[in-house]
């Protein structure tokens, strides 16, 4: 049997697609069937010629079985080229067409982080193979629906008139980049202000202890070791117990308002990675220093809490 389909690419593409289909296709090679490429100059394109081969007949597989399975194998091994090779270059195309405000430096983060996310948008990467899975499907099946209307396949109209539906993910993913950015850039807004204003206020005491506990509490005391002044807490706790703040919000507050120039952060373990202790981390830096182990971590451990 013979069966032939051209695919018809740039020239800046067509080594590395012809490299691929010259490797693929094992399936198909181990029952006796041959594929072969060859490349015709056009312009501005290159046309491959892809030739399918083989016997004439068998005991398991007509010829339409074949031919179904090489071009879904085909369709496969194109969706693969388009994510591989493509899909960066149309998030940059998304970019620069709908963030056209931005910055040449900014447009080129916001396309990295929207390929990021593309890549790796959750923690559990079975979701993200799961999901990359589907778009690569949605390509394949667009490139089927073609080999049923012509008898060549034009992948650069493909991938700029086509795939309505990758691309419509492709544009999720720079939009998510685009918040997750302003997002970031409030934040370091946030935490330079309040960098600001501990940098330019008087400290009220030198040196500040916080112990996190468990229960999300927390406890501070001086470089004495002396319980920081109950009236300055008061201040907070009634604006916790009237709903307008959080505890971690209250802890920010009080450090922020207190601007030591020392704070010493005590846990049981590991440091928690927590929003209070990003801010705090952030905002306060060199001045930042973690116990390994003192008589009051011990105290909290072992004794009463």
């Amino acid at each position: 049997m013979l069966y032939n389909i051209d695919l018809i690419v740039s020239r800046g593409r067509s080594r590395s697609i012809k490299n691929r289909l010259e490797t693929g296709f094992s399936w198909l090679r181990e029952r006796g069937f041959k594929l072969v490429v060859k490349e015709y100059s056009g312009d501005p394109y290159i046309v491959l010629m892809i030739t399918l081969a083989g016997p004439l007949s068998s005991e398991v597989f007509i010829d339409e079985d074949i031919i179904y399975i090489f071009q879904h194998q085909l369709a496969e091994n194109l969706a693969d080229v388009i994510m591989n090779d493509w899909e960066n270059t149309l998030i940059k195309r998304y970019v620069t067409r709908y963030y056209k405000r931005m910055n040449s430096a900014e447009q080129l983060e916001l396309a990295e982080r929207a390929e990021l996310f593309l890549r790796r948008c959750n923690d559990n990467d079975s979701i993200n193979l799961l999901l990359k899975f589907g778009r690569k499907n949605k390509i394949t099946h667009s490139i089927l629906e073609l080999y049923d209307s012509v008898g060549s396949l034009n992948l650069e109209g493909l991938v700029n008139f086509r795939l309505h539906d990758y691309k419509r993910e492709i544009r999720f993913a720079v939009d998510i980049a685009n918040e997750d950015l302003k997002s970031e850039k409030q934040y370091n807004d946030f935490v330079k202000l309040l960098k600001y204003f501990v940098e330019n206020q008087p400290p009220r005491t030198f040196e500040v202890n916080v112990l996190i506990k468990e229960n999300g509490l927390f406890d501070l005391w001086d470089g004495r070791g002396e319980a920081i002044e109950e009236d300055f807490i008061d201040l907070y706790q009634n604006d916790l117990i009237g709903g307008s703040n959080n505890l971690d919000d209250v802890l920010i507050s009080m450090l922020i308002t207190i601007a030591p120039r020392r704070i010493v952060l005590h846990t049981v373990g590991s440091l928690p990675d927590i929003e209070p202790i990003r801010i705090i981390r952030s905002v306060f830096r060199e001045k930042i220093f973690v116990c390994t182990g003192c008589e009051r971590c011990y105290n909290y451990r072992f004794g009463d809490k």
